[in-house]
Formats: structure tokens, C-alpha cells, sequence
């Protein structure tokens, strides 16, 4: 079976896209494990996923700014070299290519290899994506 972890910053409307892409990976049958990022985030080894997705909210008066925490998990990732992931964000009007960027950055430095990279909206637009992503 194969498996996907979901990392996303702690912000109500971020947790809904995630129900959203968990409920369209789990009706492809993918178990999905779900990491809120703390503000101490321990040690998470991405190797034994098969894809692993990173979201942060978009924050800042215009928008182009990632959780502060989201720097932190990715210190402490480990076994991350190689590994295919996703970056997504919060849909918003206003600097959604900056935060995108600054995302697939952090992660492709880490030695992660950037499979997609998204803007959701809302639950039902990421369980949309989720369901027509194949592994």
C-alpha cells in the first residue's frame, strides 16, 4: 500500500484543505499519516513515505510569507535526499508565487525533489486534486 504524509502549519483553514486532500489520496486507497508542525517539531524521517506534502498558509499583509515553524521542520527533517514531495499553500489573492517559491526552495535545498506545487482553495478543490494524483 502505498503511503503519503501530510506536514501543514496549524491554521484552520490550511486543516480543511488537508481533510480535503486526505479524503481524495485515501479513496485512491494511499494510507495517509497527517503532521501538524509544532513549534518544536521533533525529528521526521520522510524515507519511509512515498510522497510527502508540505503546506503552509500564506501569511503577511500581501501575502509571500510561510509559517515560521515550517523552517523549523525542515531542519529537522531527516532522510529527506531524493525524496518527491509537494509544496502547497493557501489560496490568496495576493503573493501566492512568492510563498510557492520560497516553499519549493527550503524543500529542494533539503535534497527533496519537488513534484508539484499548488495553490488550494478549499476542501473540495484538494480532495479533486488528491483523487486525480497517481503515485
Amino acid at each position: 500500500m502505498k503511503r503519503v504524509l501530510i506536514a501543514y502549519s496549524k491554521d484552520n483553514k490550511l486543516k480543511e484543505i488537508v481533510e480535503g486532500l486526505k479524503l481524495g489520496f485515501e479513496f485512491n486507497d494511499i494510507k495517509v499519516d497527517l503532521e501538524t508542525i509544532p513549534t518544536n517539531s521533533p525529528a521526521v524521517y520522510f524515507s519511509k513515505y512515498d510522497l510527502v506534502l508540505i503546506g503552509s498558509p500564506n501569511l503577511g499583509l500581501f501575502g509571500g510569507n510561510l509559517d515560521p515553524k515550517v523552517d523549523m521542520f525542515l531542519q529537522n527533517i531527516k532522510r529527506a535526499v531524493g525524496q518527491e514531495v509537494i509544496a502547497f499553500v493557501q489560496e490568496r489573492f495576493f503573493g501566492r508565487s512568492k510563498a510557492l517559491k520560497t516553499l519549493m526552495g527550503k524543500l529542494e535545498s533539503e535534497g527533496c525533489i519537488v513534484k508539484d506545487f499548488r495553490e488550494l482553495k478549499d476542501k473540495e478543490s484538494a480532495k479533486r486534486y488528491a483523487k486525480g494524483f497517481r503515485l
